[in-house]
């Protein structure tokens, strides 16, 4: 398993960071996520491929609001 922690860049509220925060947990290859407001961070400990995970989650995040894009830290 990894853990990895990310930039949600553009997160603006907290309503959004529980959307995504909800959706990401619903991912069969993520075993913890977590979504922190305050930070705009996304820490996930997940098993498989990061890109193609990486990819899915920004879909959630645009989805949630067109502005999140997600990044490395």
């Amino acid at each position: 398993m990894t853990r990895k922690t990310y930039v949600l860049e553009g997160l603006c509220c907290p309503n959004c960071a529980a959307k995504i925060d909800e959706k990401v947990k619903e991912l069969p290859q993520v075993k913890q996520a977590s979504v922190d407001f305050q930070n705009t961070r996304l820490t996930l400990v997940y098993e498989g491929d990061e890109s193609a995970l990486l990819e899915t989650i920004a879909g959630i995040a645009r989805s949630v609001d067109e502005d999140i894009v997600v990044k490395g830290c």
